[in-house]
């Protein structure tokens, strides 16, 4: 896990805007989810090519396969999060549409969780504030994993 030097500040303002103007937890309407999805999709499309650009190590932003065991273990992880997480892996089809799976991710707080669970365990402060997530490998890692479960459910 590591912090990306020299990361454009372009970036991060990109990123901390959109989550100002269209996270309002408390009402989601429709068309959010797939809009949270949409976004980071493409804005973690924009700063990869901008990192392989830069000559940087691929590997520290591969997707997670799944949420790290680590993770897990810290108290914060509740049971409510991991019938989340077994929700997404091992019921897919339950989401009627990408729209739904985002506004799943956003209302169950496993979106959430993971970024401030995690920059715990990794020792990582920036993947828990908004503001400084891009900046962190582990960013890519866990946004790689929930792209992956996206595409999982438009193959369905």
């Amino acid at each position: 896990m590591t912090i990306i030097q020299n990361f454009p500040r372009i970036f991060l303002d990109s990123h901390a805007r959109w989550h100002r103007q269209h996270m309002n937890m408390g009402q989601l309407r429709s068309g959010d989810g797939v809009e949270f999805l949409s976004f980071h999709r493409n804005f973690i499309k924009v700063a990869l090519e901008w990192y392989s650009n830069e000559g940087l190590n691929p590997r520290f932003v591969e997707p997670w396969r799944s949420i790290p065991s680590a993770i897990k273990r810290h108290p914060e992880w509740t049971r409510e999060l991991q019938d989340a997480e077994n929700r997404i892996v091992r019921n897919l089809s339950s989401f009627n549409s990408s729209d739904g799976l985002g506004r799943f991710l956003q209302t169950s707080s496993l979106h959430d969780a993971i970024h401030v669970i995690g920059s715990e365990v990794f020792n990582e402060p920036d993947f828990g504030r908004i503001s400084r997530a891009p900046r962190s490998t582990l960013f890519y890692n866990w946004h790689g994993l929930i792209d992956t479960w996206w595409k999982q459910l438009e193959r369905l």
